[in-house]
């Protein structure tokens, strides 16, 4: 499928990726730009809305078998659409409510949960569980419940009694609308992984609607926190030379646990059990005894930033017996900076990939660190968490309740491989991607998977894979901003996608190839559901090469129209490659513009007056947006037309010929169409715009001011950086006088005992006990016994923290140091 992702940084240096994770540069090259973005109400993308009355939050979608119904799961309501009248204005569609009841209600907000929007059924899950019934589970105000469905008459199964048989949906459907959880059913039998408590804080993985229920151990900590994303059903039995057992593959993010660097830091995980696990003997009795997971790693190869929380999980595979061909398409957003800075990433998994890291080694945990290894000493036989194959039964071993309790034992504390699971990014645009489906969609050449994603803000995106590179086609806003898409599904067969978010569901064809009007348009676009017939745009699905009367173009990986379609045929439908030039009229002395609207965001304007390329001057000016600015001044303004250049394609999208009329005679003795008459604002004589008397400047006022401040502000930071060394002299010499002013020192009278409690001796040569003192404010000579202290016990030195000038006692007096 194309060269792999960079490898990845061992475990020791993530510590110094993720502190220098801020200052990495975006990858400008995989933010790739949608070519066409078209809004809400659109008319150029055109899609059906269904929405009914008091129905909010549609959370579960389900497509029958034929195509004709689509089964919709709301907050207390399950809905059936027809395909076809349902979501006309005014459709038919049938209705069944199922609300919580009144006591699970009040005990729901007796626990401290919001009546309104806690305590109310969430349909969480809706799947066929076989070809008459659907299963149903709902949260029942934080009392999980499931019911079944009759698929004939739409009518919730009762028992006896007439009553709705309910059932406990403890284990299948978590208690929180907002957990995430995921289900499948594969041969009558329900797959769960959510969490079975009222706290959310007991994740399992269990096998419901079997005679043989099973779970994962929550004792052993297999699960950390996880929030579950998808599930899928793998048949690996089928061409099995080894006689394997198929696999249920579930996909989820929890906080690493391997991880002891950095704590709660958020890893993806895929997890497998076999489907005919049956539990084990004595040990890991009704626990699945085939429990292994890995971590999913998809990382940008620019710089090896990680996208490590999972969002959504699409397995795309061909048919059942081409299972080894199986593509895990994940979308992943970063953990840190809140996904905001760094948008999300679309990684694609092979099965390769998954079964080689399941079959490689396993880590182990230091009870006393706490410290993952890798186990390197020989495993016990049959290999832990493999499934029942054709060896083990050559041992006698032909369920998994004959295990070996050595090996069971093994498995309870090696349920984590030591590999993992590499990707290849596909994309990584600023968009928020929320959920992800893929259509392999047959082409003239080859085949080529078409991704369908939906955003947070209500955007469904359709992208092309080639290989190593992606090409984003089109963006369709689908619902208002705020409202993120929920839940996609697709109709391969019809050629639809429904997308359902908090208060509608809506239905959009895959692709509109009439859209595009010329052969370089249709090739530019490099959609594979469309190609070139020789004279419009069609639809794959309608190519008969035995009918065609021209053979069909379609280029999806180079879009190379300049030799596929030719000069002629590149350009716009329209002769000579011209367009009618559109007659207006301007008012003298205005300031007008003239729109030039092009389809794909990739091409660029070109604006010609009379043949020539426009510069910039006092009369025309093309503005930012890519319309001309011009002044209507002269009576005769010329030709003016608006060319898009794209992949050397250059075709005319608007033609003007502009003409100066006065306001009263303009549009009087004309017959036939009214020329479109322009008049933006008034200018004054001389050709000098001003844009309007009633035009204020009070905004740029405010700007100019707002930026005149910051600017002082910066000079004066830069000033005072410049002159910090002076600034701290003048600060400390400040300091320093208000802690000394510089005063006369007070004149004391001397002492009559000295400090150690002796009376003076009546030497007089002893003057070391004299008190020093100043008699007079004038010069004085002192003497070496004066000036040098005599007991070194009676002279201190003491060091302001605020004035690094000393000062000396000696005796009872403190005075400052002249040294």
């Amino acid at each position: 499928m194309g060269r792999g992702s960079r490898a990845a940084a061992p475990l020791g240096a993530l510590p110094l990726l993720l502190l220098l994770l801020p200052l990495l540069p975006p990858s400008p090259s995989r933010a790739l730009t949608p070519r066409i973005s078209l809004p809400l109400g659109s008319e150029k993308r055109p899609f059906l809305k269904f929405e009914a009355e008091n129905i909010f939050n549609y959370t579960a979608l389900l497509l029958s078998k034929d195509g004709r119904t689509v089964y919709v799961g709301a907050r207390e309501a399950l809905l059936a659409l027809n395909s076809s009248v349902s979501f006309l204005p005014g459709g038919e569609y049938q209705e069944l409510l199922w609300p919580a009841d009144a006591e699970r209600k009040q005990q729901c907000s007796f626990k401290g949960k919001d009546p309104e929007r806690d305590c109310q059924n969430y349909i969480k899950i809706l799947l066929p569980l076989n070809s008459s019934h659907l299963i149903a589970c709902g949260t029942e105000a934080f009392s999980p419940a499931c019911t079944y469905i009759d698929v004939e008459n739409f009518t919730l199964a009762q028992d006896k009694q007439g009553n709705i048989l309910l059932e406990d949906g403890k284990g299948r459907c978590p208690f929180d609308p907002n957990f995430k959880s995921t289900a499948l059913v594969v041969d009558g039998e329900l797959y769960t992984a959510t969490a079975s408590s009222f706290l959310g804080n007991d994740p399992t993985i269990s096998r419901s609607q079997s005679l043989r229920p099973i779970k994962s151990e929550s004792s052993l900590n297999w699960l950390r926190d996880p929030a579950f994303m998808a599930s899928a059903h793998i048949p690996e039995s089928l061409g099995s030379s080894e006689g394997d057992d198929d696999k249920i593959y579930f996909f989820f993010s929890e906080t690493g646990q391997e991880l002891e660097f950095f704590e709660n830091t958020v890893v993806s995980r895929i997890a497998r059990i076999c489907k005919g696990d049956e539990g084990g003997g004595r040990v890991l009795q009704q626990r699945w005894t085939s429990f292994l997971k890995a971590q999913l790693v998809c990382l940008r190869p620019d710089d090896g930033f990680p996208f490590n929380v999972l969002q959504d999980v699409f397995t795309l595979t061909p048919r059942p017996e081409d299972w080894p061909d199986t593509l895990f398409y994940g979308v992943f957003t970063p953990q840190w900076n809140g996904g905001t800075m760094e948008g999300s990433a679309v990684c694609v998994f092979t099965m390769k990939d998954v079964q080689s890291t399941f079959s490689g080694f396993f880590k182990e945990v230091n009870r006393e660190t706490q410290q993952w290894y890798t186990v390197t000493h020989p495993v016990p036989s049959p290999r832990p968490g493999a499934c029942i194959t054709n060896s083990a039964r050559e041992r006698k071993i032909n369920s998994s309740l004959q295990l070996p309790d050595r090996v069971l034992n093994f498995l309870k504390d090696h349920f984590l491989m030591d590999g993992q699971v590499r990707s290849r990014m596909l994309l990584q645009p600023q968009a928020h991607y929320q959920r992800v489906t893929v259509h392999r969609v047959p082409t003239l050449n080859r085949t080529y998977d078409v991704l369908f994603l939906g955003t947070g803000d209500g955007w469904v995106h359709k992208a092309v894979s080639m290989g190593t590179t992606m090409h984003i086609i089109e963006e369709l806003q689908v619902f208002p901003a705020g409202q993120p898409v929920r839940h996609l599904l697709l109709d391969a067969d019809r050629g639809l996608l429904y997308a359902a978010s908090h208060s509608s569901v809506v239905k959009v064809p895959v692709a509109n190839c009439s859209l595009y009007q010329s052969c370089g348009d249709c090739l530019l676009a490099r959609d594979p559901y469309c190609a070139w017939n020789g004279s419009r745009c069609a639809s794959i699905t309608l190519y008969q090469p035995e009918v065609a009367s021209r053979p069909w173009i379609q280029d999806i990986e180079g879009g190379n129209a300049t030799n596929l379609c030719g000069p002629s045929k590149a350009r716009a439908s329209v002769p000579k490659g011209e367009k009618p030039c559109e007659q207006v009229h301007f008012q003298p002395h205005t300031v007008n513009t003239l729109a030039c609207p092009l389809l794909s965001n990739l091409a660029t304007r070109l604006w010609l007056h009379n043949g020539a390329p426009i510069n910039t001057s006092a009369s025309c000016r093309v503005l930012a947006t890519g319309d001309l600015l011009l002044v209507g001044s002269q009576q005769e303004l010329g030709l003016f037309q608006c060319w898009s250049l794209e992949g050397g394609i250059k075709q005319l999208e608007a033609s003007y010929c502009p003409k100066v009329v006065d306001e009263v005679t303009g549009g009087a003795g004309r017959s036939g169409s009214v020329p479109v008459i322009i008049n933006t604002s008034r200018v004054s004589a001389g050709n000098k715009a001003s844009w309007g008397t009633d035009k204020s400047y009070w905004t740029e006022f405010l700007v100019m001011c707002a930026l005149f401040v910051f600017a002082m502000v910066l000079l004066i930071l830069f000033f005072l950086y410049r002159h910090r060394g002076g600034m701290k002299v003048f600060l400390k010499q400040g300091e320093c006088a208000s802690v000394h002013p510089k005063t006369r020192p007070v004149v004391l009278p001397p002492e009559t005992r000295p400090l150690n409690g002796m009376s003076p001796p009546n030497t007089p040569l002893d003057q070391g006990y004299q008190a020093l003192l100043d008699s007079s404010p004038g010069t004085r000579i002192f003497t070496e016994s004066e000036k040098r202290p005599l007991s070194v016990q009676d002279s201190f030195v003491e060091v302001s923290p605020v004035c690094p000038r000393p000062r000396v006692r000696l005796g009872s007096v403190i005075r400052d140091s002249v040294v």
